[in-house]
C-alpha cells in the first residue's frame, strides 16, 4: 500500500496532485476504484491517508465488502464531493460553521499540528453532512452523480433524510453496540466501528444513522462527535425543519465539533525515545513504526489474557497496528499457532470486513 507518513507531517500537494485527486474522485463516483487508487497513489496519498486506506481495503474485499461498507464509502465519497462545490449554500455553511468553532478551515502558515489538522477535518466533515443530510444534497449524489455506490450500499434511498441525534452510549457485545437516543430514550443496535473505543462510558455522541442492510442494520454514517451535556442541550433544541436556523445550527455544530477534537488522543511521540521493549524490537530489525505497533498488539494480547470482557476495544487497537504491512509479518512470526487461535477468531467476532478477515487468517495461520 505503500510508504507510511507520520500523521503530524504535513502533505504538500502540487497543482498535478489536485487535479489527480479530482481525477479519483470521478473515478471512485463511477465505482471504479481501482482506477481511482491508482490516481491516489500518485498523489501524497500514497503515503498513507484514511481514504487511500478506505479504497485500499474495498479493493482487497472485492465481493466480499458487504453493503454497510459501501454504505460508509458513498457517505465519504459524497463529504469529498461537496467539498469542491461551489454555491453560495456551501459557502455560507462553511462560514457559519468556522464561526461557530471560531477557527478557520484554512491552515495557518506554520499550523501543522495534529490537532490543528483533526479540528480542520472536523470542521470540513461537519460543513459536508450540514448540506448533505440537512439540505438533502446527499440525494442528488447518490441519484445523479454515484448509483453505482448508492446501488451498491443498499440504496440509500432514506439517507438524505437521516437526522442527526444525540446518543447514550450501551451495551458492546462483538461488533454490535446498543446506543440511546438522548432525547426518546429509544434504543438501537448500530454495527460498532470503533465508536465506543475511547469515550468515556457515559460519553455523548451526535452523528446520524444509516440504515443498510445486513445486522446490525444501522451505521454512523460517519464517524461521531463527543460532546458534552451542553452541546447536546443546544443540538437537541435546534429545529432542522426550520431554514431560517440555517446559521444557529451551523454554529452549534461548529463549536461541537472543535469541541469533539479535545478528546481524541494524541498520535504516538515516535520523536521521543523508545520504550526498552520498542528499542530491543528495533534491535531486531523493525523500524520504530512498526516496533511501536508490533509492541501494541503485544500489549493486547496479554490484556486480553486478564480481561477477555474488553474484546472489542483490543480487537480494535490490534486492527489498527495490523494494518501495517510489516506488524503483520511479524506477528504471523510470533504468535499464530494453537496458543493463539481461540484469541484471533475472538477478535474477528468482534470485529469488521478486512479486519476480520485478517484475524481469521491468523486464526489459521501455523507458526513459520
Amino acid at each position: 500500500m505503500g510508504r507510511r507518513r507520520r500523521e503530524e507531517d504535513p502533505a504538500v500537494f502540487t497543482n498535478r496532485d489536485r487535479e489527480l485527486v479530482l481525477e479519483a474522485m470521478a473515478a471512485e463516483q463511477n465505482g471504479d476504484l481501482a482506477r481511482a487508487f491508482g490516481y491516489l497513489h500518485r498523489t501524497p496519498h500514497r503515503l498513507g491517508s484514511p481514504w487511500a486506506d478506505e479504497v485500499g481495503a474495498l479493493l482487497t474485499l472485492g465481493d466480499r465488502a458487504e453493503a454497510w461498507q459501501w454504505a460508509r464509502f458513498a457517505v465519504s465519497a459524497a463529504q469529498r464531493w461537496i467539498g469542491v462545490v461551489s454555491s453560495p449554500l456551501t459557502a455560507r455553511v462553511e462560514r457559519e460553521v468556522c464561526a461557530g468553532a471560531g477557527i478557520s478551515m484554512a491552515p495557518g502558515r506554520d499550523d501543522h499540528s495534529w490537532r490543528g489538522l483533526a479540528e480542520r477535518t472536523a470542521l470540513a466533515r461537519t460543513a459536508a453532512n450540514v448540506l448533505l443530510f440537512d439540505e438533502l444534497l446527499l440525494e442528488v449524489f447518490l441519484v445523479r452523480i454515484a448509483p453505482e455506490l448508492a446501488e451498491r450500499g443498499g440504496g440509500g434511498r432514506n439517507w438524505a433524510a437521516t437526522p442527526g441525534r444525540v446518543y447514550e452510549l450501551g451495551e458492546l457485545t462483538g461488533n454490535e453496540l446498543r446506543v440511546r437516543a438522548h432525547g426518546s430514550g429509544n434504543w438501537q443496535s448500530v454495527r460498532h466501528l470503533g465508536e465506543a473505543v475511547g469515550p468515556a462510558p457515559d460519553a455523548l455522541l451526535y452523528g446520524r444513522l444509516l440504515e443498510v442492510p445486513g445486522l446490525p442494520a444501522l451505521v454512523f454514517a460517519s464517524p461521531p462527535i463527543v460532546v458534552d451535556q451542553a452541546a447536546a442541550q443546544r443540538l437537541e433544541r435546534l429545529d432542522e425543519s426550520r431554514p431560517r436556523r440555517l446559521v444557529e445550527r451551523c454554529k452549534a455544530l461548529g463549536a461541537a465539533a472543535r469541541s469533539g477534537v479535545t478528546y481524541l488522543p494524541a498520535p504516538p511521540d515516535y520523536d521521543a525515545d523508545p520504550a526498552a521493549g520498542v528499542r530491543l524490537l528495533m534491535e531486531q530489525g523493525l523500524d520504530r513504526v512498526a516496533a511501536e505497533q508490533f509492541a501494541v498488539v503485544q500489549s493486547m494480547v496479554a490484556m486480553h489474557g486478564v480481561d477477555p470482557d474488553s474484546t472489542p476495544v483490543y480487537a480494535y487497537h490490534a486492527a489498527g497496528a495490523l494494518s501495517d504491512p510489516p506488524v503483520e509479518v511479524e506477528v504471523r512470526r510470533r504468535l499464530v499457532g494453537p496458543g493463539y487461535a481461540a484469541l484471533w477468531k475472538a477478535w474477528a467476532a468482534a470485529s469488521n470486513g478486512l479486519d476480520r478477515e485478517r484475524f481469521l487468517s491468523l486464526a489459521a495461520a501455523e507458526p513459520p
